[in-house]
């Protein structure tokens, strides 16, 4: 008796002394995964229809294209802070928005950064701000063409078969004439639940793409493609490869055929 009595509280020992290890080693990895929490990116479009008028005095405006995106060039510098970074901007061919991708501490730091500095601007119809859940960038080889053009994808995937969509276009490896860029979960609407950015030869090459590569994928229901006419880095190389890096990753592994199209890329913009 005397024997088990002097081990019992050696095995006690033991076993608080490795629930306090787990413990320990649990809250490292929170503090950890604290650490390494991610801002919220967005992509905020900001509409600016070419005639407006104030309601009910019949008085109408004919505003710039350029309205926008001069404004942030002219201003962005003035804005910046820690909650709020504006990383890039682009604008849609043939639409009336521009388009920032922005790097926020929180959805509220947003929401204040819009109120003070994007809503105050005359003719600002509309803000619409697409959370980009999921994203992934993909490393860009070295030794690409720097005269491909940008588009995006967006995709009206049917919910179960959303993820092995979302997997799918994530494995493309860069091919000599198509490139995914991006790809990010944005639940923007009812019809619309995965974009894609993607770098190709020319309008042809791109719409063949779609058509060998993402339509033919179970799940998709509908999709548009919109040609990216303008884009502009806001943020130093290094700034935005410090905003963007915890979303980095490699290309997959299936590669793209080379696409046997007419380069049309002078009529891109058409």
């Amino acid at each position: 008796m005397a024997r088990e009595s002097v081990r019992e509280p050696a095995i006690w020992r033991v076993w608080i002394t490795a629930l306090l290890n787990i413990v320990h080693a649990n809250t490292e990895r929170l503090l950890l995964g604290q650490e390494e929490v991610k801002s919220l990116l967005t992509l905020v479009r900001i509409h600016v229809p070419p005639i407006t008028g104030d309601p009910g005095s019949g008085v109408t405006s004919h505003v710039k294209p350029d309205l926008v995106w001069n404004y942030v060039i002219e201003n962005h510098k003035n804005w910046r802070s820690k909650e709020v970074k504006l990383l890039y901007m682009t604008h849609r061919h043939l639409q009336d928005d521009t388009s920032l991708i922005v790097d926020a501490a929180s959805s509220d730091a947003l929401a204040g950064f819009l109120a003070k500095h994007i809503a105050p601007l005359d003719h600002v119809r509309g803000i619409w701000v697409l959370n980009l859940a999921r994203m992934r960038f993909f490393k860009l080889p070295e030794e690409r063409p720097r005269d491909f053009s940008r588009f995006t994808v967006t995709i009206d995937a049917v919910p179960k078969h959303m993820d092995r969509i979302y997997e799918s276009i994530s494995a493309f490896k860069p091919g000599r004439d198509v490139i995914v860029n991006y790809i990010a979960q944005t639940f923007q609407s009812f019809s619309a639940s995965i974009m894609a950015s993607v770098l190709a030869r020319s309008r042809n090459h791109m719409e063949t793409f779609v058509e060998q590569y993402i339509k033919p994928l179970k799940g998709v229901a509908s999709l548009e493609t919109t040609y990216i006419s303008r884009t502009i880095r806001l943020v130093s190389p290094e700034e935005w490869q410090e905003s963007i890096g915890p979303y980095i990753t490699a290309p997959g592994g299936n590669r793209l055929d080379d696409i046997d199209a007419d380069d049309d890329s002078l009529m891109a913009g058409c």
